[in-house]
């Protein structure tokens, strides 16, 4: 799949009522909304970027599919299930500090 423009995936969030998600948790992780959208690979970027398509893929109002977000984002679904799942535990970690961190 060819990489989008972070331009693009911006342009399409707005379209989506979704840019307030992501510059929400840009915000809140300290990372610029930019490169969330782009191809950075940096941890904080990355972790970021998993936690938007975590709260994308559970959303209330309206649940994106594996292949929305990854179409969206200019992605493989595969990247977008493994981001999910990267995101869904160290949220398991986090609520059980017993748990060892990989």
């Amino acid at each position: 799949m060819a990489s989008r423009s972070s331009h693009v995936v911006l342009d399409d969030l707005l379209r989506r009522d979704r840019l307030a998600l992501v510059e929400e948790v840009a915000v809140r992780r300290g990372v610029l909304v930019d490169p969330l959208c782009g191809t950075a690979r940096t941890l904080s970027v990355s972790h970021a970027r998993q936690e938007v398509w975590w709260r994308m893929r559970r959303h209330p109002e309206h649940c994106f599919s594996l292949f929305e977000i990854a179409r969206l984002f200019g992605r493989h679904h595969p990247t977008v299930m493994a981001g999910v799942a990267a995101h869904t535990r160290r949220l398991e970690q986090d609520a059980d500090p017993s748990a060892t961190r990989s």
